[in-house]
């Protein structure tokens, strides 16, 4: 029978080779939308009843989009009501694609009926997720006492203790917050017997009115007492000036280490006091007046504690320092109305430090017996200042003077190194006679490097034989510009023409001032012309060529503003030469492949126009910017069209691919996208390779435009098949 040969109707056992699925036995029903089969419908159970929870969002519109897939379950905290909803992603019958479904409602959530059992009545446990303490009202407590509060225990005497974990004692008991006791003054950290080990902190410790940071305790009642407690360091103590009313140095020997005792004063067994200098030696401290007479003040000499030295400074009957009658620094000794150097051969230097004079009460030094002024060297010798003085010995008669580098004598002013400049003036420098050179022709007025800003002459420029008046060389001021106001600059290729009005040079394209038949060497007409294009025609025609050298070009150009215009053709244009074939086209080309035409706008025929050509293995790069663009394959005779992503064959677009079926799977999904635009509207087959191409009976769908899925109740024999889409 023929029907013993088909796979679509089974009479016996021997046409029954496959094993049936529960995907075979059908089963539909209408509250369980896409349910076919009874594999689909276990499928649907289970999915309702175990959901694939994929986490919780704050509001329906935080629901993800993308990167889903079928089942997942999500739960909404506020779907608009305050309460939490949950979702599924699901794809009902009538759906273009999958979308978030509500699937439960729960209106008594976390404030309602569950929240109240786990957090009011069942209060014996703390909630970590944190909650509100509520009064025999009802309503949360506010205040000292507002959140959770914890017990330690139920009877007198019990703790609260906290552990970091129950293993050991490592970890750590931490606060995520400020830490406070619940009244102000009311409770201890720590008691006598347990105190703590150590305290870390970094900013401040407030105590009472003590205030104890890095580097600082201070007290805002203004005392800090130690009470009887002794003090006890190893570095120095500073502070403000005040008044000790005792102060007790310890009894010690020399230190051992010079450097930690620096300056520092302490008494040795010999009730003295000494200075520890930084070399290790030790200095006897104090000043003392003796009984003399003299009344001289003197000093230890450090050495033997009761012998003095003499300080030099000498004060009067009345015991006040303010008399002081004599005293000596260094080599200088002040008596009196005098000052004078106990060294014979040394000087008195006089040398203010700020903006104050050393003012001499005369003229000059006595008893030089010159006219020169002297002060003294480093090494004590006197020498000339430079400044001779006048027979009368004034300074109003100097017969000169030396000023550093600068000299000055009679008429000359020189200087023995350097330049000569005159600076630091705020008006202006006057001459009431010439300037001359001191030699011709050997001089120069500036440098390039320092030059004068502006000349200001009102007769001549003269080299001794030809002058050159003021006036006529201003006439050249404006030959940079165009107009007498100096408001329209010179452009290239202008030429300098004389303005007779306003007597001036100014510069000027040769237009008006030049006239063409006043010109030599030109004919009128077209002789001597012609290396120029006439632009009114030529007898005979005329060529117009580019350039002289290889690969060079001619260019035309609209207009020379940045808005162009068209280059217009008033008769047809053709090449010098028809176009020719022996091996391959030659003749001239509209255009290059770098530098190509945009749009070609005609309403005539194309005659002899022809595609590019490729084969079909070798078609160009599809690209947006090339939408519609034809090529022919030369191979298979097709004209092809760029889409934008793909090139496809220009009238009807066919896809065509072989697939490998494995006996097994029953469901296949074959993207068509390139080449087909939407499959929804394509024609579709699927052939047996192996059997002479035999049209398939199975069941095709177009789920996108792009996507073709092949279904079958029984797998097919594992093999290749051809599926074949027309659009």
């Amino acid at each position: 029978m023929i029907v013993e040969h088909s796979r679509f109707e089974i009479w016996n056992q021997l046409q029954h080779p496959f094993k049936h699925s529960l995907a075979d036995f059908g089963y539909v029903n209408e509250a369980l939308p896409g349910v076919s089969n009874v594999e689909s419908a276990l499928n649907y159970f289970a999915a309702a009843i175990y959901p694939v929870y994929r986490g919780s969002v704050a509001t329906p519109g935080d629901l993800p989009t993308v990167g889903n897939t079928l089942n997942d379950y999500r739960v909404v905290q506020d779907d608009g009501d305050g309460k939490q909803a949950g979702y599924r992603w699901e794809q009902r019958e009538g759906d273009v694609a999958a979308k978030w479904y509500k699937v439960f409602d729960v209106d008594w959530s976390t404030d309602g009926i569950l929240a109240g059992l786990q957090d009011i009545v069942y209060d014996v446990y703390v909630f970590q997720g944190g909650k509100s303490d509520l009064d025999e009202t009802g309503t949360p407590i506010t205040g000292t006492f507002a959140g959770q509060r914890i017990w330690g225990g139920n009877l007198t005497g019990q703790n609260l203790t906290l552990d970091a974990n129950s293993v050991d004692d490592t970890g750590f008991v931490q606060v995520n917050s400020n830490f406070r006791p619940t009244v102000n003054n009311g409770w201890d950290l720590g008691t006598a017997t347990e105190a703590f080990k150590d305290g870390f902190f970094a900013g401040n410790l407030n105590i009472g009115t003590l205030l104890l940071s890095g580097g600082s305790i201070t007290d805002s009642s203004g005392n800090i007492s130690f009470g009887d407690e002794n003090l006890s360091t190893t570095g120095n103590i500073s502070g403000a000036l005040g008044t000790f009313n005792y102060m007790t140095l310890a009894e010690i020997a020399t230190p051992a280490n010079p450097a930690a005792g620096f300056n520092s004063l302490y008494f040795k067994s010999d009730d003295k006091l000494y200075r520890l200098a930084s070399d290790g030696t030790e200095a006897l401290v104090g000043l003392n007046f003796t009984s003399s007479n003299d009344n001289r003040l003197v000093k230890s000499d450090g050495t033997g504690g009761d012998a003095i030295q003499e300080t030099s400074i000498i004060i009067d009957d009345s015991n006040n320092a303010t008399g002081f009658t004599s005293i000596g620094v260094g080599n200088l000794s002040l008596t009196g109305n005098t000052i004078a150097s106990t060294d014979l051969n040394g000087a008195i230097n006089l040398t203010p430090n700020g903006s104050g004079k050393v003012v001499l009460g005369t003229t000059r030094v006595p008893g030089l017996g010159n006219d020169n002024l002297f002060v003294p060297r480093v090494d004590g010798t006197l020498t000339s200042t430079g400044v001779s003085l006048s027979a009368a010995n004034e300074m109003s008669g100097l017969a000169s003077l030396a000023i550093d580098n600068l000299f000055f004598d009679g008429n000359t002013i020189s200087t023995v190194a350097g330049d000569l400049s005159l600076s630091g003036f705020t008006g202006e420098v006057a001459f009431a006679s010439k300037i001359m050179a001191d030699a011709d022709n050997t001089r120069d007025f500036g440098d390039s490097s320092t030059r004068f800003k502006s000349l200001f002459l009102a007769g001549n420029i003269d080299d001794g034989t030809n002058a050159f008046e003021v006036s006529e060389l201003m006439s050249l001021r404006s030959v940079l510009y165009r107009d007498n106001a100096r408001t329209q600059a010179a452009q290239a290729g202008d030429s300098l023409f004389y303005d007779a009005v306003n007597g001036v040079w100014l510069a000027s394209a040769p237009d008006t001032e030049i006239s063409h038949p006043s010109l030599s060497n030109l004919t009128i007409g077209d002789a001597g012309h012609t290396q120029f294009a006439m632009l009114a025609g030529r007898s005979g025609g005329q060529s117009i060529i580019g350039g002289t050298g290889a690969s060079e070009n001619l260019t035309l150009t609209s207009t020379s503003n940045a808005t162009k215009g068209n280059i217009i053709f008033a008769d047809s244009v053709r090449p010098d030469a028809d176009a020719s074939f022996s091996g391959g086209w030659q003749g001239k080309d509209l255009g290059l492949d770098s530098f190509r035409f945009r749009n070609l706008y005609m309403r005539g025929e194309a005659f002899g126009f022809r595609p590019a050509n490729y084969t079909s293995g070798t078609l160009p790069a599809s690209s947006a910017n090339n939408a519609g663009h034809l090529v022919f394959a030369t191979d298979n005779n097709k004209l092809y069209v760029d889409t934008g992503t793909s090139f496809i064959v220009a009238g009807v677009s066919k896809f065509i691919q072989d697939i490998a079926f494995d006996g097994i799977a029953t469901t296949v999904n074959v993207d068509v996208s390139s080449s087909i635009v939407d499959a929804r509207t394509a024609i579709i087959q699927l052939l047996d390779n192996s059997n002479d191409y035999e049209r398939m009976h199975v069941t095709v769908k177009a789920t996108s435009a792009s996507n073709v899925r092949i279904e079958t109740n029984i797998p097919l024999p594992a093999g290749s098949y051809r599926l074949v889409v027309l659009e």
